[in-house]
């Protein structure tokens, strides 16, 4: 029974059936204002406790949150750390790689430049045969050499037997 039913059938027994009864309502004075002191203290309590629920509750939707973004941020950073390890092992094989490329790339350079003074000596070789076998040739016949070196160059000259052999050093030395 609420508050309000209590009155009213309170004052209803008091005027209808018990009309003759006298009540001494100075002396229900104290007790009333304690049981309303007592309601309100209850309500107040009740309220109390449904902003302590309210308030857990948010505490408990937070803490869920929380432990999500927790959980994210490890998940997170696991998976950095595996693109650091993986970003480590890629630098390294990349810095073998680039030593390797340095190292072929000096190797080449070196085998251009052997390649090129075995050519310059092989030129120089046919140059002179030439300008010799025309020397020789206009010594025998009587004609005047040829000045223009490009003339010289571009007679077609049988190689003698000592460039046949450089040649063939050469080649041999080249690895051909």
């Amino acid at each position: 029974m609420t508050t309000a039913d209590a009155r009213g059938q309170s004052e209803a027994t008091t005027t209808d059936a018990n009309a003759d009864l006298e009540v001494d309502h100075a002396a229900l004075d104290e007790p009333r204002g304690q049981w309303q002191a007592a309601e309100e203290e209850a309500t107040r309590a009740e309220n109390q406790l449904s902003l302590v629920l309210e308030r857990l509750e948010d505490n408990a939707a937070r803490r869920t949150a929380d432990e999500a973004a927790l959980q994210a941020a490890i998940d997170q950073q696991a998976e950095l750390k595996r693109a650091i390890k993986a970003s480590a092992e890629q630098r390294e094989t990349l810095r073998k790689a680039r030593s390797k490329a340095q190292r072929e790339a000096e190797e080449a350079r070196k085998r251009s430049q052997a390649a090129e003074a075995r050519y310059d000596e092989a030129l120089l070789a046919e140059v002179l045969a030439a300008q010799k076998a025309k020397d020789l040739s206009a010594s025998t016949d009587g004609t005047p050499a040829v000045e223009d070196e490009a003339d010289a160059v571009s007679t077609p000259i049988e190689p003698s037997t000592a460039q046949a052999t450089a040649a063939a050093v050469t080649a041999r030395n080249a690895g051909v």
